[in-house]
C-alpha cells in the first residue's frame, strides 16, 4: 500500500517552516594549523571526574521507552512538518493502531489553515512573542544582559501558585528551555515541553531577537553555539537564593531542542561540575542535538527536497533578518565593515550565510571555524550531570553515518550522558506514536517526545531523592 498521498498535504506547507536549523553545505576548508578555540572543562580534573562517576549509575538506571510510530506515517519529512503544524492536536500526536489512525490523521491534515504570510520576528512588537491570543505563558521577564547594553525575555509558567518571580508555591524544582533556531516561547514545541514538565515551574529563555518585546540593541542576537544568556539567567537564579527571602534553593534541570540542544550541551560542557556546584544544575534532557555541524551541512544542503524547502526557506527568513539589522544598527550602509553585507545578500546555502553574517560578527575565522568551536560534540567530555539526548536517525537535517554512542555510558564514557537514537522521528517530530491497548491519549498532557524527556528529569529528580 503507497502512502505517499499522506505527503501532499503537508509538503503545500513545508515552505513556512523555519524553526529548523542553521546549517547547509560549504566547501571551504581551514587550514591544518588553526585550533578551534572551545572553552571546555578538562576530562583530567579530578573534581568533574568524581562526579560524572556519582552520577553514572543515575543515567545508567534510566530505561528509555519506545517511539512507535504509525507505520504509515513514518516518513522523516512528514513527520518533521508535522511536529510544526500538529503536534499539538493529540488526533496526531497519538494514534491508534490500523487504517483508522490514519484517517484521523488525513482530516486533521485537511482542516489545517495556512497562513497567509511567513511572518519573521523582527523586533516587531505585533510578533508572535508578543501575540496577545497567546495566554500559555503566565508572565514575562525582560532581563538586561551581562554587559548591561541588551537585554533577552524570558517565559514563566508556574507549577502551582505564584510565591515569587520564577517560583511558585509548589514545585519540584525549575526547567529552563532553550528553543530553536528562528522559534521562540510560543513555538508549539516550546509550549508542548513546558506543559510535559508537569510540576515544575518552567522558563523559556527567548534568544536576542525572538522574543517580539522591541528591537534588541546589539547586532547579531544569537548563534549555534552562544552560551551567554543562559549562564547569565543561571546566575541571575542563584543570586536569588540569597538576595531574595521567599526564593527556595531547588534543583534546575535544562532542556532545549535543536540549536538550543546544542546550547544546553555545550553549556553543561563548559561548566563541568560548576553545573552542580555553582547553579545546582542536577539535569537536562534534549532533543535533535546537532552533534557535529561541519559534518552536517552537507547533509541540510543536499540537492532535492532538503535544499528546495528546508535550506532555501531558512535562507530567506536569515536574509530579511540581516537586512533588518544593517538598517538597525549599521545606518543602512550596504559597506559596513561589521559584516558583509553583500556576501549576505548573494549566499545561496545557509552555510555561505553564516560564513558573511554569524562569523563577521562573532570573531570566527570563517563559517567551519564557527562549526569546528560550536558543536556540541566537543563539549561531551566535560558534562558532570545527568544529560538525556534524544535523536532520529532519519532526522533530515543530520549526517546519518555519524551518532556518538561512544561519548555516553551506554558506550563507555565517564560522562553521565544517556543517547538514544530512534529509527523514525524526522527533525523534531515524533509524532502519529500508536498507543498500547491499555493507554490513553487524553490522559497525555503533551506529545512522545516532550514526554520522554520529562520522564528522565523526574527520574534524575527521584533518584537524588533520600
Amino acid at each position: 500500500m503507497q502512502h505517499n498521498s499522506l505527503l501532499l498535504p503537508l509538503l503545500q506547507l513545508a515552505a513556512l517552516l523555519t524553526a529548523t536549523s542553521c546549517f547547509s553545505a560549504s566547501t571551504k576548508t581551514l587550514p591544518v594549523s588553526i585550533e578551534p578555540r572551545r572553552n571546555v572543562a578538562s576530562p583530567d580534573d579530578e573534581k568533574l571526574r568524581n562526579m560524572q562517576q556519582i552520577h553514572r549509575p543515575i543515567v545508567e538506571s534510566f530505561v528509555p521507552s519506545e517511539f512507535n510510530p504509525h507505520p504509515a506515517l513514518t516518513n522523516k519529512h512528514l513527520q518533521t512538518i508535522s511536529g510544526v503544524f500538529l503536534r499539538k492536536n493529540l488526533d496526531c500526536a497519538y494514534v491508534t493502531k490500523g487504517v483508522g489512525g490514519v484517517t484521523k490523521v488525513l482530516q486533521e491534515i485537511s482542516s489545517i489553515v495556512v497562513p497567509t504570510s511567513n511572518k519573521v520576528m523582527l523586533g516587531d512588537d505585533k510578533a508572535i512573542g508578543d501575540d496577545p491570543s497567546n495566554t500559555f505563558w503566565d508572565e514575562r521577564q525582560r532581563i538586561t544582559t551581562s554587559c548591561e547594553q541588551d537585554f533577552f525575555s524570558v517565559d514563566i509558567k508556574y507549577a502551582s501558585e505564584r510565591k515569587t518571580t520564577y517560583q511558585s508555591v509548589v514545585s519540584n524544582g525549575l526547567v529552563i528551555i532553550i528553543h530553536g533556531l528562528e522559534s521562540n516561547s510560543n513555538s508549539s514545541l516550546s509550549t508542548d515541553m513546558a506543559s510535559a514538565y508537569d510540576g515544575y515551574d518552567v522558563c523559556c529563555i527567548n534568544f536576542r531577537g525572538c522574543c517580539g518585546s522591541g528591537p534588541n540593541k546589539s547586532l547579531g542576537g544569537y548563534h549555534l553555539g552562544f552560551t551567554d544568556d543562559l549562564r547569565h539567567f543561571l546566575k541571575l537564579i542563584s543570586t536569588l537564593w540569597d538576595e531574595e527571602p521567599l526564593f527556595d534553593k531547588r534543583p534546575i534541570y535544562l532542556s532545549g531542542f535543536s540549536l538550543g540542544a546544542n546550547v544546553v550541551v555545550k553549556c553543561l560542557g563548559e561548566l563541568g561540575d560548576a553545573a552542580l556546584t555553582l547553579y545546582n544544575v542536577q539535569g537536562a534532557a534534549v532533543c535533535g542535538a546537532p552533534f557535529d555541524a561541519e559534518r552536517n551541512v552537507k547533509q541540510l544542503d543536499s540537492p532535492g527536497f532538503n535544499r528546495a524547502i528546508y535550506s532555501g526557506n531558512f535562507l530567506k527568513t536569515l536574509k530579511k533578518r540581516a537586512q533588518f539589522q544593517l538598517e538597525q544598527h549599521c545606518d543602512g550602509d550596504p559597506n559596513t565593515n561589521l559584516f558583509d553585507y553583500q556576501g549576505v545578500m548573494d549566499a545561496n546555502t545557509v552555510a555561505e550565510f553564516d560564513n558573511a553574517f554569524i562569523a563577521r560578527i562573532y570573531g570566527f575565522q570563517d563559517n567551519i571555524d564557527y562549526y569546528r568551536c560550536c558543536s556540541c560534540y566537543y563539549y561531551l567530555p566535560g558534562v558532570a550531570v545527568p544529560l538525556y539526548i534524544i535523536n532520529a536517525e532519519d532526522d533530515p537535517f543530520f549526517d546519518p553515518s555519524f551518532f556518538p554512542i561512544q561519548e555516553s555510558v551506554d558506550g563507555g564514557a565517564l560522562a553521565p550522558i544517556k543517547m538514544v537514537r530512534t529509527e523514525h522521528g524526522g527533525h523534531l517530530g515524533f509524532m502519529f506514536h500508536q498507543l498500547e491497548e491499555n493507554e490513553n491519549k487524553h490522559n497525555k498532557n503533551a506529545s512522545w517526545m516532550p514526554l520522554e524527556l520529562s520522564r528522565f528529569i523526574k527520574h534524575v529528580g527521584d533518584s537524588r531523592s533520600p
